[in-house]
């Protein structure tokens, strides 16, 4: 406990002494708070830095900086753009002349006026892509556990600019806020290779998942919903925009559905 203590200590003195941190060197240059070194063994294997990233613009704007954080630094996956925040807004520092798509979410149907007919979810992406390495799970918002999955299968078409959709029939999507459940529900898109959230989505709600892939993440709630009382047959939930990735669009309240192509309003460049 000693030797414990003395160590802490002598740290602790020379951080406060010489106001310096080194990761992966002992020796930071005089001229740095922080030098983080590419090896730590000398030279046999390397390593670079990853600033924090983000999946898509609505998560980053939940960062919420003040006026004081200007020089906050992010990448946004969904562009391929490192950020920095200059007090007021987010700046593009460098986007990537190209980034690997990633398919998405793209409509989906879950309730509407009497006994819900025709539930989908539909993927969008671009085309060519093989879907048989994406899963779908549906979440449960009341207590955050995963309720079913749905496996995918088929390659995306060209609709529009070698991009297109792929639709998906699933008859037990659940309605959201209903009996005791207050936190809505969520769908998840999971790429298999690398058990990879690229999506953890919700409807009338936000909640935190409590097994599967997506346990401990936090759903982004996508801001609209459909009724019972009020959605018709044959409406959906859908993105509307113009750019071709998830980030570049916005849903919408229901609409006439589409399953299986993309979006009316939905321009791909």
């Amino acid at each position: 406990m000693k030797t414990v203590v003395l160590v802490f200590c002598t740290g602790f003195t020379m951080g406060n002494v010489f106001g310096q941190v080194g990761i992966g060197t002992v020796n930071p240059s005089n001229s740095s708070m922080l030098e983080i070194s590419s090896t730590s063994d000398g030279g046999l294997t390397y390593k670079g830095l990853m600033p924090p990233r983000v999946e898509v613009a609505a998560q980053r704007d939940l960062i919420n900086p003040s006026a004081n954080d200007a020089g906050l630094v992010i990448f946004v996956e969904s562009i391929g753009c490192l950020q920095i925040w200059n007090g007021t807004s987010w700046e593009n520092i460098y986007c990537l002349d190209t980034i690997a798509v990633e398919p998405w979410i793209n409509e989906f149907h879950y309730d509407n006026i009497g006994t819900d007919v025709g539930e989908f979810i539909e993927i969008a992406g671009p085309a060519g892509l093989d879907l048989s390495n994406y899963r779908l799970l549906l979440y449960n918002g009341e207590d955050g556990s995963m309720y079913y999955g749905i496996n995918l299968s088929g390659i995306i078409d060209n609709e529009s600019n070698n991009y297109g959709a792929v639709n998906f029939f699933h008859n037990a999507i659940q309605n959201g806020v209903g009996g005791t459940n207050v936190e809505g529900d969520g769908i998840a898109l999971i790429k298999l290779s690398n058990s990879q959230v690229l999506q953890f989505i919700s409807y009338e709600g936000s909640f935190t998942a409590t097994n599967n892939v997506a346990n401990g993440m936090t759903s982004i709630d996508i801001g609209v919903e459909e009724s019972d009382i009020t959605t018709p047959n044959g409406f959906s939930l859908q993105l509307t925009g113009t750019g071709n990735t998830y980030g570049d669009f916005i849903w919408n309240a229901p609409a006439n559905d589409s399953p299986g192509d993309l979006n009316v309003g939905q321009n791909i460049n």
